[in-house]
């Protein structure tokens, strides 16, 4: 059976999922400027190499291993 290839676009929803929030905060990325847009016979589409791109250009935090889950 053959894979499923890789999205090359996504739908809002599907955009705000794959990255991790939501659906208000990815608009207000793109009306920012910050996520480009397209919009297909009325659809909006996000492209996965600008959810890539997005997502590339955050801030480093430190290593994984540095993080620790605070005291409770």
């Amino acid at each position: 059976m053959r894979e499923k290839p890789a999205p090359i676009a996504y739908r809002i929803n599907d955009a705000a999922e794959a990255i991790g929030i939501g659906r208000a905060k990815l608009y207000q990325l793109i009306a920012a400027g910050k996520i480009p847009a397209k919009k297909c016979d009325g659809l909006t589409f996000i492209r996965a190499v600008d959810l890539h791109a997005y997502i590339s250009g955050g801030e480093d935090v430190g290593p994984l291993s540095t993080m620790t889950e605070p005291d409770r």
